[in-house]
């Protein structure tokens, strides 16, 4: 009896350093695996790395735009006088509808130009509650004058209706008058101008809307804002040191052309769809969003020309390579280097 329990004993003493191995390795496993999770690269993190397309730049072709609107004295505009500042350097027809349907509008403005011209020049079918007769204008040379536009004291009120509304108060076409429609249809041919004016239904202060480019080929372009730095008078203190090195300087850039990012190079491009211009060729290329607004970056066009034969500063090798994510091997050594304390000089 005796012989037989100190068997069962062995036995059980035997199965329990079993037990014990065995709980060894599994918490020695569960360490090894919550290492690597906190370390993030042998199985990954709820971080997913994607890799993000190169930013395109856009084709865009230079338009000479022969004339400009803008409002003078806005704050004191009504619709018994608005002033209308015009820039030409060709010979223009201007004309001033009031209380103008939103969408026969922009039907007009999708039109093909003969159509455009048609129906807001020669004649008008806007559904406008007032038309104003067509103003000419013979321009010698490159001049901007003030234009007075009121509602006539006979009209009668303008039923605009309360905000939002679907009327214009005031849209000011102004198309040239010379032969290039035949010699390029690319040129601008009008400027729509559609200016809201304020009154005791809309506390809005009178501004411009929108302004809309028409060329020849039927092609309309919605003039858009550019956004750069502010001028200011601050200058940027020279880090060079003040002894003579025999080495040329570097160009000084004004402090509001310099990128916004580096402060070094000059901005060359415009991002979109934000429009700002604040950085660089080197810094945009490290950027997915926006330094100014954080809006993402989804394409951008020049400003400015660019030195195409200057290497990219994120690549040693001039062009950016893709980045490919790390393998499964790299990651391990990665991770198993840090874990001895051995600094990756890859």
């Amino acid at each position: 009896m005796v012989a037989i329990l100190t068997a069962v004993l062995m036995t059980a003493a035997e199965i329990s350093n079993i037990f014990s191995a065995v709980g060894v390795v599994i918490c020695f496993i569960c360490m090894v695996i919550f290492i690597m999770r906190v370390q993030g690269d042998m199985f990954g993190t709820s971080v997913v790395h994607v890799a993000q397309p190169p930013i395109a730049q856009m084709a865009y072709q230079k338009v000479e735009v022969p004339f400009s609107v803008g409002l003078h004295m806005a704050q004191d505009a009504s619709f018994s006088d608005v002033q209308i500042k015009v820039r030409s350097q060709v010979n223009y027809a201007l004309r001033s509808f009031w209380g103008v349907p939103s969408e026969r509008l922009h039907m007009l403005l999708a039109a093909p130009w003969t159509g455009f011209f048609l129906h807001l020049m020669e004649e008008p079918s806007v559904g406008a509650e007032v038309v104003d007769e067509i103003l000419r204008e013979d321009v010698t040379e490159s001049a901007e004058s003030v234009k007075h536009i009121s509602l006539a004291p006979d009209a009668p009120d303008l039923s605009l209706g309360s905000s939002p509304r679907r009327k214009y108060p005031l849209v000011v076409c102004v198309t040239r008058c010379d032969a290039s429609q035949e010699t390029d249809d690319s040129r601008v041919g009008a400027l729509i101008a559609i200016i809201h004016i304020k009154d005791g239904e809309c506390q809005v202060p009178t501004c411009i809307l929108h302004q809309y480019l028409k060329q020849y080929s039927g092609q309309l372009t919605k003039l858009e804002a550019l956004y750069t730095q502010s001028s200011t008078t601050t200058t940027r203190e020279s880090t060079r040191p003040e002894e003579n090195t025999g080495e040329d300087e570097e160009e000084d850039i004004p402090l509001e052309e310099a990128c916004v990012v580096c402060q070094i190079k000059r901005t060359t491009r415009a991002l979109l769809p934000c429009r700002h211009v604040c950085v660089c060729d080197s810094c945009c290329s490290r950027l997915d969003n926006c330094p100014m607004c954080r809006t993402r970056i989804l394409a951008y066009f020049l400003v400015a020309p660019e030195d195409s034969t200057s290497p990219r500063q994120d690549h040693p090798g001039g062009e950016a390579d893709e980045m490919d994510p790390p393998s499964a091997w790299h990651r391990f050594s990665g991770t198993v280097n840090r874990m001895m304390g051995i600094e990756n000089n890859q």
